[in-house]
């Protein structure tokens, strides 16, 4: 099996998969202490990783691609009874170097994800402004739900876990979120009902027709443009060459 590098030379877009998380953790992990790969999920399920809680094939991939390229080796192989052996992982020196270039990587390029609430905002003049603004208050709803949900996990994880802030950054900036995202849509339902921001079927299908007469009359012009250069080549030339004489 050829070695996937995770190097920072590598295109962002295939250091953002979700795969790629997994293994990014993975090294993190293990820089912690060797595991095995039963504890690292245990710790996955623990840290509240949901992205990677679970996906026990993609870390056992994710393993196998890591110690390909170098960047985790085997300590230790042992089995209990009855069980499947178990392999213990550490991290290597490169696997330092590159857990800390990928990380710094990560933390100062910002990647367009394209979240799926940005591409229906949109597109929100294709439903009707009472189905936007309801279905965008239910949205609040189920974010402050959610909310609830990240704060009552994060005071569990500091008071009974004892897990340090350091670990726990990722709640604390989903609740950012979660909260900036509460605020933000609470101000387009308010100038929905100021009349601040408005629209009905009739004023959209007026500004989609202009906006396709306009594309209509520029796509016709620059036709008529690359027609006339290509009958009168040389009136072309001769006016370039007028403008090139009053150039002083």
């Amino acid at each position: 099996m050829s070695a996937v590098r995770y190097s920072a030379k590598r295109n962002m877009e295939m250091r953002t998969q979700p795969k790629d998380m997994v293994a990014l953790t993975t090294l993190g992990l293990l820089s912690e202490q060797p595991c095995h790969p039963y504890e690292i999920q245990r710790l996955l399920k623990d840290r509240h990783k949901s992205y990677a809680v679970g996906k026990t094939r993609t870390l056992y991939r994710a393993i196998e691609e890591l110690e390909a390229a170098g960047y985790i080796e085997p300590l230790e192989t042992s089995r209990e009874g009855r069980r499947p052996e178990r392999t213990v992982y550490r991290i290597t020196a490169e696997g330092s170097e590159e857990l800390e270039n990928w990380l710094a990587d990560l933390l100062a390029t910002p990647v367009d994800e394209t979240p799926v609430f940005q591409v229906a905002v949109g597109l929100l003049g294709y439903i009707t402004q009472e189905r936007a603004k309801a279905a965008l208050a239910t949205r609040v709803v189920s974010l402050r739900a959610r909310l609830s949900a990240l704060d009552a996990t994060l005071k569990m994880a500091q008071d009974d876990l004892g897990l340090p802030r350091l670990v726990l950054l990722e709640l604390e900036h989903a609740m950012a979120l979660a909260a900036a995202e509460i605020d933000w849509i609470r101000s387009i339902i308010a100038d929905m009902q100021s009349g601040v921001l408005v629209w009905s079927d009739e004023l959209i299908r007026a500004q989609f027709e202009a906006m396709h007469a306009a594309d209509t009359e520029r796509r016709n012009r620059h036709r008529e443009d690359h027609l006339a250069r290509m009958l009168h080549p040389a009136r072309g030339e001769h006016a370039a060459g007028t403008h090139r004489k009053e150039t002083p």
